[in-house]
């Protein structure tokens, strides 16, 4: 294998990610109108969106200390892979059962995608420069679904066939790239066990939440509450109210995408450097809350795309700040504590659309927004509480 410099690898990386993200936000926008089509419950859609991170919660912890031992490159690939059968399976699905089995590989396989790829960054920088590249990766992220969902909206509009298959063929595409162009970043392999703690990885999360970075774990939580709650709650809630299809909730998810990359390329990085750290994690906790319980109050269009970009802004601030801190703390096993920070992202992820569904099908469309902003508040307070109470400041 060639060298390359940690720039050029970091580079490689990215554009890795956002193919990923690509293949990954072409079918967001379209899931629960395709479930619809099936005949789906709100409920329903709930159970399949937290069927792909409970397997998420089941195994990116074990992918992370895989990671660790084998090396990052592997673990990407294989995740790809798997996404992309998930994608062809979707694709010729004719019932719910169908689309459950392909959310369940999809989680499966993606759970060693992001945090490894955040291991990768922390392989290749030091503790100095790792919140600007952390920020940096969540931009590409970003970046991604500025593409995906616009390309998911007008495929789904002439057919959710076209959508899920495109979305494989893209994911192939990455494949080729990863194969022959993207290096390995872990230089020292761990010599621990793989195969350590709880399948079902409780007693990882209860000691993770009491120990040093319980704080930081909680906010990760509550952050993928907030997202995967919205996956659920947006295209019904402007399907109803605004008459938006799957194109136009392309549109909205490709505007969120590029308002999230500008924050994590632009605001970010300065947000840092004029307020550092805890700082910015309680002003994008403070933008979340606060979004999210204006955005559904208005019946217009546009107020709702201002409030919720606010909240937008609260998330790109957030979590690639919350996983840098959380990286420079770590002296070793990146992998395996990036993976436990993304159980508690998966926990969340599994929560979020189960209580979207039953929110909405008991109380209405506007719920779930308030209950993640319930949520969010909460990590807020405490974020609040324990800073103060170590630092006795917050700037």
């Amino acid at each position: 294998m060639p060298r390359f410099s940690t720039q050029r690898s970091r580079g490689l990386l990215y554009i890795t990610v956002f193919i990923n993200v690509i293949s990954f936000g072409m079918i967001f926008p379209i899931l629960p109108l395709f479930a619809k089509t099936l005949k789906a419950t709100p409920f329903d859609i709930g159970i399949l969106a937290a069927s792909f991170s409970f397997a998420q919660f089941l195994t990116s912890p074990i992918l992370g200390r895989i990671s660790d031992r084998v090396g990052r490159k592997p673990i990407i690939f294989l995740s790809i892979l798997g996404s992309a059968v998930s994608f062809l399976i979707a694709a010729f699905a004719h019932s719910l059962w169908g689309i459950l089995v392909s959310r369940i590989l999809h989680g499966v396989s993606s759970a060693g995608n992001f945090p490894t790829a955040q291991a990768f960054i922390a392989d290749t920088t030091t503790k100095k420069e790792r919140t600007f590249y952390m920020g940096k990766i969540s931009a590409f992220f970003a970046l991604g679904f500025v593409v995906g969902p616009v390309f998911g909206g007008v495929l789904g509009a002439k057919g959710f066939f076209l959508a899920f298959f495109s979305a494989a063929i893209v994911s192939f595409i990455n494949l080729i790239f990863i194969s022959f162009m993207l290096p390995e970043s872990l230089s020292k392999k761990s010599k621990q066990p793989i195969l350590t703690g709880s399948f079902l990885n409780v007693r990882e999360i209860y000691h993770g939440l009491r120990g040093d970075f319980g704080m930081l774990f909680f906010l990760l939580f509550s952050w993928a509450f907030y997202v995967s709650n919205f996956q659920v709650a947006i295209p019904l809630f402007t399907e109803s109210l605004f008459k938006m299809g799957p194109f136009e909730n392309g549109i909205f998810f490709s505007t969120v995408g590029v308002f999230a990359a500008i924050t994590q390329w632009l605001i970010l990085p300065y947000t840092v450097r004029r307020f550092k750290e805890l700082a910015t994690i309680f002003l994008g906790l403070l933008c979340m809350v606060f979004g999210q319980i204006f955005a559904p109050l208005f019946p217009s269009v546009f107020l709702f795309y201002a409030f919720f970009m606010i909240s937008v802004l609260g998330s790109g601030l957030t979590r690639p700040t919350v996983n840098a801190v959380l990286s420079k703390a770590t002296k070793a096993g990146q992998g395996a504590t990036l993976g436990l920070g993304f159980s508690f992202e998966s926990l969340g992820r599994v929560l979020g659309p189960l209580i979207a569904g039953i929110f909405i099908s008991r109380f209405g469309l506007a719920f779930p927004f308030w209950v993640s902003s319930g949520v969010l508040a909460i990590g807020l307070y405490f974020f609040w509480r324990i800073e103060i109470a170590k630092k006795g400041r917050l700037l």
